[in-house]
């Protein structure tokens, strides 16, 4: 009796290619996806807060008279220089050591750094928290898009990459929330001025809580084997 197993295994093949990417998925699949998908959206929240908050910091640490913009271009140089520099670093550290951990790393570098932002005394220690802030906010996206890539199934990954990136608006919308929700609330829950402490403050606090999830995450076995 001859039997033929390889013969089905084109069809096999197209019917898995004509599923939806997220049936490919298991349970550990699913986390690993969402764990990428939390650290790049709070990636983005913190860039946008930054943003929206960077005028009332510069108002209240620096004196009176100085160029309050031409100092928050300088803070936004820095935390660009910052975020460059994290994307080289960590992209060689993650080959080294492993995309999971080097992820949950840069997470906390970000999270960290933007809680000890509300805390800044002067412009200098603010452009020093905004520089290492920058770190682990340009190391987390090319970790990410790492992970996706060799911890789920083919099949997956395309739909998985679109949807991690797609995240980032979803990121920038509720950084306006925020600040839209403690605009409101200025003056009233804490004083006039100082909305942007807060702001950062907010934004530290759920990616700090992902750092302790994403420390289950295992290293994708591409990369196990290639080390």
């Amino acid at each position: 009796m001859i039997t033929t197993p390889s013969s089905n295994a084109p069809i096999a093949t197209q019917v898995a290619a004509d599923l939806p990417w997220w049936k490919h998925l298991t349970r550990y699949h699913w986390f690993v996806f969402a764990m990428a998908c939390l650290a790049w959206l709070f990636d983005c929240l913190d860039q946008q807060l930054f943003l929206l908050a960077r005028g009332s910091a510069m108002k209240f640490l620096l004196p009176a008279g100085t160029d309050l913009k031409l100092f928050g271009g300088y803070a936004t140089t820095i935390f660009v220089a910052g975020w460059a520099t994290g994307g080289l670093i960590f992209g060689a550290v993650g080959d080294r050591i492993g995309r999971a951990k080097t992820l949950t790393i840069t997470v906390l570098l970000y999270s960290v750094c933007t809680g000890l932002s509300a805390f800044s005394k002067g412009w200098i220690d603010f452009a020093i928290y905004r520089f290492v802030t920058g770190l682990g906010v340009g190391g987390v996206f090319g970790l990410a898009v790492a992970l996706v890539a060799d911890g789920l199934p083919e099949h997956a990954r395309s739909g998985a990459l679109g949807t991690l990136q797609a995240l980032s608006a979803v990121g920038n919308i509720t950084a306006g929330l925020i600040s839209i929700l403690l605009g409101q609330v200025e003056g009233t829950w804490f004083k006039a001025g100082e909305a942007w402490k807060y702001m950062f403050l907010v934004g530290a606090l759920p990616a700090f809580l992902c750092v302790f999830l994403q420390m289950r995450l295992k290293e994708p076995e591409k990369w196990v084997k290639a080390r």
